[in-house]
């Protein structure tokens, strides 16, 4: 057995939230996510103080492509109700967050998605509300591509739907209508 390396700290929600706690001015309010391969980690509250709410969801990433998509690359009726079942775990925590917080990522997941959009790399990048509906319509086969061909190319993993499916029902189910995604040396 060979050892695997931890993920980067800051990529677990809880952890990226301290990190982010202790630099922001004091009374921000922030809202951290984390979408792994089998769970989804929240953590919501104001900068100097511990999370207000700290949420393990049993939702993530490969779990939902390998349990809800009969291929790698998923159906449109798949791909809308594993959103919609994502959904309906988010959608209950809205009350729980910190009034008025920013949301952040560090996660290599949402970072793909953001340069799926067509946002261009740099350390740090905010992905629109916006932007993930017009990948989810792309990949539900109801939006061609902006730019046509020179469009960027969706990656054709299940993990890769999973992923926007389940940002997708984050921004939407708490309210955000963007993520800010922060470089693991930034974080």
């Amino acid at each position: 057995m060979t050892d695997t390396p931890a993920p980067p700290v800051s990529e677990d929600a809880p952890a990226l939230y301290r990190l982010l706690a202790q630099d922001a001015p004091a009374g921000s309010a922030l809202t951290t996510l984390h979408i792994g391969g089998s769970h989804t980690t929240l953590a919501s509250g104001e900068a100097g103080s511990a999370p207000l709410l700290q949420r393990t969801l049993d939702m993530g990433a490969r779990v939902t492509a390998a349990t809800r998509f009969a291929q790698d690359t998923p159906r449109s009726d798949e791909l809308q109700a594993a959103a919609e079942a994502a959904l309906a775990l988010f959608a209950p925590l809205r009350e729980r967050l910190a009034p008025g917080s920013t949301l952040y990522t560090a996660d290599t997941g949402v970072r793909r998605i953001a340069l799926a959009a067509g946002l261009p790399a740099q350390p740090e990048m905010e992905l629109a509300l916006a932007d993930v509906e017009a990948l989810f319509e792309r990949l539900l086969g109801h939006r061609p591509p902006e730019g046509g061909d020179d469009a960027p190319q969706l990656p054709p993993e299940g993990r890769f739907a999973a992923a926007l499916a389940i940002l997708r029902a984050c921004l939407l189910g708490l309210g955000f209508e963007r993520i800010c995604i922060r470089s693991e040396a930034l974080a």
